[in-house]
């Protein structure tokens, strides 16, 4: 690479040479000053405490939170995806002392058959999160909320629940995405969970 060089045949004198280093190793640098800043944006999350039922966590701060509704205690979506909008829900139902996780996966699947198009439970296993025993629940359905005159045909929505029992209520954390991009998206619902206290 030649810069400035008067006569083609000559060397590059000392100050090019530092010229080119340094001009390498400033692109470099600002290189990765933009690697780390864009890992700070896309990084970025905001804190929710809910002190009725006891929780408290991180979700991407882009993403849009909404709170009103009968029917879940905390929502997030991310409204910068295109058609189904992925989405971090957390609902509460109080229970009797006998009712177990797995209750409640059945209650919650008999009822989604009446309300989601083609809701099919695809796996039922139980584990544990923070030594806390959970029951997880994967599932499909067709979602046809999306504007008619922006998209014609249903979307294929994969997710996971979720359940636990505390303080005598079911706690239900859901987490839903378009089927072809669920795992992609996976891992900010993992960062979700990992950040979750209740």
């Amino acid at each position: 690479m030649i810069l400035n060089n008067p006569s083609p045949g000559r060397p590059l004198t000392l100050t090019q040479r530092w010229s080119t280093l340094f001009t390498v190793l400033l692109a470099i640098g600002m290189f990765g000053l933009g690697l780390v800043l864009r890992a700070q944006i896309t990084g970025a999350v905001a804190e929710y405490e809910d002190t009725r039922i006891g929780i408290r966590l991180t979700y991407p701060e882009k993403w849009l939170q909404d709170t009103n509704s009968g029917d879940y205690v905390f929502r997030v979506r991310d409204m910068t995806r295109a058609g189904f909008k992925t989405t971090i829900q957390i609902s509460v139902q109080p229970v009797s002392s006998l009712t177990t996780e797995r209750n409640v996966a059945d209650q919650l699947a008999r009822s989604r058959v009446l309300t989601l198009q083609d809701y099919r439970v695809l796996s039922i296993s139980q584990s544990t999160l923070r030594d806390i025993p959970i029951e997880i629940v994967r599932y499909t359905y067709n979602d046809q909320s999306t504007s008619p005159f922006l998209q014609s045909f249903s979307t294929v929505v994969e997710g996971q629940d979720i359940l636990t029992i505390q303080r005598g209520q079911a706690i239900i954390i859901s987490f839903r995405a378009a089927a072809d991009s669920f795992e992609d998206e996976y891992p900010v619902f993992d960062a979700f969970l990992s950040d979750l206290e209740f």
